[in-house]
């Protein structure tokens, strides 16, 4: 399975046309079509612009992609959605996406640990 399959699986879930989700993530029709049959690549700017428009995370794409479940989105104790943008956090995310999935799930296995470990 591949992203373009992904996107198309999360648009006929809202049940939205390529038209629709082209107009909010602001590029063509034609463009969107080829995505999601996989004969063009998607560059990352454009993965956040559909997975903002389709109400998730590039992240959460790529695991459903693989076959895993989402992951959990951070939220503050508002309840509100964040991201952290600071330079270390940028860096982070950067070097995240060059990592292949099993590594990817090395990183995340491991903040896990961390986390409960300064918990503790």
């Amino acid at each position: 399975m591949h992203i373009g399959q992904i996107i198309r699986s999360l648009r006929k879930e809202k049940g939205w046309s390529q038209e629709t989700l082209a107009l909010e993530a602001g590029m063509t029709t034609s463009h969107l079509s080829r995505i999601e049959r996989g004969e063009r690549r998607l560059p990352s700017n454009r993965l956040d612009s559909l997975a903002t428009a389709l109400g998730t995370s590039p992240s959460a794409m790529y695991a459903m992609q693989e076959g895993l479940a989402p992951p959990r989105r951070a939220s503050n104790k508002s309840g509100d959605l964040t991201v952290d943008y600071s330079p270390e956090a940028v860096a982070l995310r950067k070097a995240f996406r060059k990592l292949s999935m099993p590594n990817r799930r090395l990183v995340v296995d491991f903040s896990d640990m961390l986390v409960k470990r300064a918990v503790v």
